[in-house]
């Protein structure tokens, strides 16, 4: 029965590392494959100048080439011709806009099958000389359909003339090609691609020399290794780095100029790196744990087999047998027996991981690798290591050490354990030192051999740590037993206490053992439990709210009631951001409107793991005071900065007059109009320079605007070419619908220089003496007893090369002093949020002030009103950031001149978890709002991570499987103590003891040993997750995730676990009990053997 204990452990030990070793490597390949079949860049290409027939002769030797620069592994190469350099349409002009003066740039592509990396949303494929397809984006940004003529204008000159045949959508499976399609043609991104046919590029006159032939390569990763990444980087990176028409042509005549060679392959693989480690770092920790439990089941079964064979042993010894006779026996019979179960236990492991797949584990890949090497490496160690424990006590026994050692006295006995404990204790204390101080556990060691051996064990080693300083406590708990029991008349209860607190039979390798997998259990239900939680936290951190809206088409007021219609969204707020310096260190300013989102700043929103969020979605351990209370002093003090406008207005109207005494050209009013999130709109009309009053119109977008508004700005914009130099009077009357707020003025604040010396003003003294300037600037400003403003503006010199061609007047509060040169306009400084990163890097406490600046540009005020320790949404959490109020920023912007901010995101929150995802289809169905991404479905991807879904199976099989080694070795543990006291048994029964007292008292022992051992377990594996998981759950570069994981335990499996474990071992001392206790006297009683 040991011999088939032993057997049985030692097979189930190897297949269960086998197959988590297995594991191990096939989640990281996997990974890896997955990441690089996603991974746009994913491609190789050779270009060269298109001449006729040149082609043909070097397709052989290209795709030679890219096949060399790819070893072991197929891949698919396409040829396309494409325009070297792109060509250029205009814009539509929009209402009350400038157009663009480039247009947009798009590139002629030809490929052979079109229909294979695209489908057309509209019209047909182009044919001949003068037709092309667009792109749906390129469609919709020029305001085309099929059939429309586009001029498409040559750098060197000529325009060509064509027709738009269709309108096309990029195939989801060929993200790729386009990539590189688009990196090598020299356009911002794929939509600006063109379709063409063939003919058009090889033979249109306007387009002779001015097309590239390109191979492109879309290698297949599913056969790739991760040893083989070195190889593929290194040849790649010597085609791009180096002669490329040499590598291709090998000394050869080329039969193609100008060839070269572009990858984005290298920089790919090198962002692989760091997941790589991370995952088979995530992975190796609980295989590890397991690793330590196999052991110690293995070392408890080797010892009861040593227990078992000991009589004979010594029996033998005494006839004569010598040592090589006895160490020879003993290691034929435990070969026989152990070295068939490894075997198989290797053969095993494939089956095994093959049914974990069918139930729907994510161990795809891991069948395959279960026979290679490292499957051979598990068996041999777990053979050395159980051939170890069972051989060498035979080897000692046979060298006489059944000889009684000498006694050590009890205080020594106390020093020593005691020094024991202490350096435990050190132990345990490292370990969690080297996991703090690299906050991972990835360290410069690591990129040596995948891995940091020491992070890696440092977790094992303070759970086996604290489980053995934890069995001090068992002694305690056997005399308590004991002394509780001697108040009764039984003698099954004192004689079990008493041998639990004598430690008798070997209680301590079995409590650890249990101890150990019910630790594993807990930890590992605890991981689980708090991924999910953490996965939204993470996500809710890096979007900013529960959905984030980039890109679009649609103006920001249209958006923003188209969003706000959504349903299923509770809030929405705009995000701008402008970059600048603040006392030297790199500072990122992002606003948002702090009055539409501060009703969302809740408990419930900012609990951790919760399924909607505040905006910004800050978690309650990182507010430091009231989120709410911070965002509503994001807005106070906001001063006067516009004319409000009243009602709902489809337009501006202005009452005005200009003059000018000399001939000039078209002359621009333009207003900047402010909605109530702080966003501003530009609108502009033409004007007449007659000096006649007249009421200019000026078209808002009806019904889309963010209402209520306010005018915060004027601007008059001149023509800066073709005419002389003009003297402009502007006479602003008033505003329809607006009024001047009491005691504002409107000031010049246009940006540079204020002096009036070197515009040529009229009357102004010394004017042409000092240095010309070239720019337009103010002569004059005044506000008139009945109107807003009246102002004396020089036109910009068009002589002089390129100038600022208008001037801008804002609306400044009562009491803001004179505009003087080097100072700011408006005193107003912004109140502002920041960082840990930049109170840390700026050191200025809360009430300092600072200026951002763009070089040595002064852009505007900050007031520090508090911290908000980390900045959700903000990107790069070492940057100093700040956060502000977006109504106030375009409040300080205005007063200093600056351009308006625009909306780079919109960050909406959603009223419920179906409400997330029902705006997030809502959004998703309509392109025009741009790209979203919800927390749900960021959530979702980190859960997804193929690099997580091996570490996932190993904390399932560790769950599944602890229970299973602590059965098992209980079992183990639970015959052979039984089996050598069989004598003290027979004793007992001599002097009257009946077999059921026996039974009982091997019940009540082992029973009590299970107690304290799965108390002890749970509780050590609740402790250890809160200490340990922060440190080890780490994110896709290695760090310590971010918000920090919040302790959840998974009380329901745990207690589960626990259950099943203290079920699983009490079923089988129930069991074993009775027969365990029955005991043959006369045969037990009339052996003379040693003991």
């Amino acid at each position: 029965m040991v011999l088939g204990a032993a057997a049985v452990t030692v097979l189930v030990a190897v297949a269960v590392l086998t197959a988590l070793t297995a594991l191990t490597g096939s989640s990281v390949t996997q990974g890896m494959r997955h990441r690089l079949v996603a991974d746009p860049r994913l491609s190789v290409s050779l270009s060269g100048r298109y001449v006729e027939g040149g082609d043909t002769a070097a397709d052989a030797q290209m795709r030679a080439a890219l096949h060399r620069a790819l070893p072991g592994m197929r891949a698919e190469i396409d040829q396309v011709l494409h325009g070297s350099m792109p060509l250029r349409t205009p814009l539509p002009k929009a209402a009350g806009a400038e157009a663009s003066s480039l247009g947009l740039a798009v590139v002629p592509l030809a490929v052979t099958e079109p229909q294979r990396v695209a489908e057309l949303a509209q019209g047909a494929w182009p044919t001949g000389l003068e037709q092309v397809a667009l792109s749906e984006s390129a469609a919709r940004w020029l305001a085309v359909s099929p059939g429309a003529k586009v001029p498409l204008a040559l750098s060197a000159g000529g325009v060509l003339s064509v027709t738009v045949s269709g309108v096309y959508r990029e195939l989801p499976g060929a993200e790729r090609l386009w990539r590189a399609w688009g990196a090598t043609s020299s356009v911002d991104s794929p939509a600006g691609l063109v379709l063409a046919s063939q003919e058009l590029l090889r033979t249109h006159p306007l387009l002779r020399d001015q097309v590239d032939v390109e191979w492109t390569a879309v290698p297949e990763p599913g056969q790739l290794r991760p040893e083989w990444l070195g190889l593929l980087r290194e040849r790649v990176e010597r085609l791009t780095g180096g002669d490329a028409s040499r590598a291709v042509f090998r000394g050869a005549e080329p039969s193609l100029q100008g060839v070269r060679a572009a990858s984005d392959l290298p920089a790919a693989l090198n962002d692989l790196r760091t997941p790589m480690m991370v995952a088979r770092s995530g992975m190796l920790v609980p295989v590890t744990l397991l690793g330590v439990l196999s052991a110690v089941t293995m070392v408890l079964t080797a010892r009861q087999l040593t227990d078992f064979r000991r009589a004979e042993l010594l029996l033998q010894l005494a006839r004569g047998a010598g040592r090589a006779r006895l160490l020879g026996g003993a290691a034929l019979e435990w070969a026989l027996c152990t070295v068939p179960a490894a075997l198989l236990g290797v053969w095993v492991a494939g089956p095994l991981l093959r049914l974990l797949e069918r139930l729907g584990l994510p161990v795809e890949g891991a069948a395959a690798e279960a026979a290679g090497a490292a499957a051979w490496a598990v068996a041999g160690v777990a053979l050395v290591l159980h051939g170890c424990a069972a051989l060498l006590p035979v080897a000692w026994t046979a060298d006489g050490g059944e000889r009684e050692t000498p006694s050590r006295s009890p205080r020594r006995a106390v020093a020593q354990r005691a020094g024991a404990d202490l350096v435990l204790a050190a132990v345990a204390v490292l370990a969690y030192l080297q996991l703090r101080q690299y906050e991972g556990l990835l360290s410069p060691a690591s990129s040596a051999v995948g891995f940091d051996p020491v992070l890696v064990a440092a977790p094992v080693v303070m759970t086996v740590a604290a489980a053995l300083l934890l069995l001090r406590l068992l002694p305690p708990v056997g005399r308590a037993l004991e002394s509780l029991a001697r108040r009764g008349r039984g003698l099954v209860a004192p004689l079990s206490g008493w041998q639990v607190s004598r430690g008798r039979a070997g209680q301590a390798a079995p409590v650890l053992l249990m101890a150990l997998a019910l630790a594993v259990g807990a930890l590992t239900t605890t991981a689980i439990a708090g991924e999910g939680t953490s996965d939204r936290d993470r996500a809710a951190f890096a979007l900013g709210a529960d959905l984030r809206v980039t890109g679009g088409e649609l103006p920001s007021g249209v958006r923003r009631a188209a969003l706000a219609g959504i349903p299923g969204v509770a809030g929405v707020t705009p995000v701008a951001s402008v970059a600048g310096q603040v006392q030297g260190v790199q500072t990122s300013v992002l606003a948002v409107d702090s009055a539409a989102v501060q009703p969302l700043a809740t408990s419930e929103r900012m609990a951790s793991g919760a399924w909607v969020h505040a905006v910004p979605a800050v978690r309650s351990d990182l507010e430091q005071g009231s989120l709410a209370g911070q965002l509503a002093s994001l807005r106070e003090e906001l001063p006067v900065h516009g004319m409000p406008l009243q009602g709902r207005p489809s337009e501006v109207r202005v009452r005005l007059a200009v003059s000018a005494a000399d001939r000039v050209g078209p002359v621009w009013l333009a207003a900047q109009v402010e909605d109530a999130s702080g966003l501003v709109t530009e609108v502009q009309a033409e004007l007449t320079a007659d000096g006649a009053a007249r009421t200019v119109s000026l078209p808002l977008a009806s019904g889309s605007l963010n209402y209520p508004l306010q005018i915060t700005q004027l601007r008059l914009r001149t023509a800066a070419r073709g005419f002389p130099r003009a003297t402009f009077r502007l006479t602003v009357s008033a505003v329809e619908g607006a009024t001047v707020p009491a005691g504002a003025r409107w000031v010049n604040v246009t940006r540079g220089d204020v002096r009036v010396g070197g515009l040529g003003c009229p009357g102004a003294p010394g004017g042409e003496q000092e240095s010309r300037r070239i720019d337009a600037g103010v002569c004059e400003v005044s506000q008139p007893s009945e109107g807003l403003l009246s102002a004396v503006v020089r036109g910009a010199d068009p002589t002089q090369g390129e100038a600022v061609d208008g001037v801008a007047f804002g609306l400044v509060p009562p009491g803001t002093p004179k505009r003087v040169q080097g100072m700011p306009v408006a005193g107003y400084a912004v109140p502002a949020l920041v960082n840990e990163a930049f109170a840390r890097k700026v050191r200025f406490g809360i009430g300092g002030e600072v200026r951002l600046t763009a070089g040595a540009e002064d852009q505007f005020g900050l007031r520090i009103v508090g911290v908000l320790p980390e900045l959700p949404g903000g990107g790069d959490r070492e940057q100093a950031q700040m956060l502000v109020d977006l109504p106030a920023l375009s409040a300080a912007r205005a007063g200093m001149g600056l351009p308006p901010v625009s909306d780079e995101a919109w960050l909406l929150a959603a009223g419920s978890k179906s409400g997330m995802a029902q705006a997030e289809r809502a959004i998703a169905a309509d392109p025009r709002l741009g790209r979203v991404e919800s927390v749900g479905s960021r959530a979702a991807a980190m859960a997804e991570d193929p690099f997580r879904s091996g570490r996932r199976s190993a904390l399932v099989l560790s769950l599944a499987l602890s229970p299973v080694f602590a059965v098992a070795g209980f079992t183990v543990h639970a015959v052979g103590s039984a089996r050598s006291r069989r004598r003290e048994f027979a004793v007992l029964r001599a002097i009257g003891v009946r077999r059921r007292q026996l039974a009982g008292v091997l019940r009540l022992e082992q029973l009590a040993v299970v107690g304290f051992s799965v108390l002890l377990g749970g509780a050590l594996g609740v402790a250890l997750a809160a200490v340990v998981l922060p440190l080890i759950m780490v994110d896709g570069g290695g760090r310590a995730v971010f918000p920090a994981l919040e302790l959840t335990v998974g009380w329901g499996w745990t207690a589960l676990v626990v259950l099943a474990t203290g079920l699983g071992v009490g079923t089988v001392v129930l069991v074993l009990s009775r027969m365990l206790a029955r005991v043959d006297l006369a045969r037990e009683l009339r052996a003379g053997e040693n003991g």
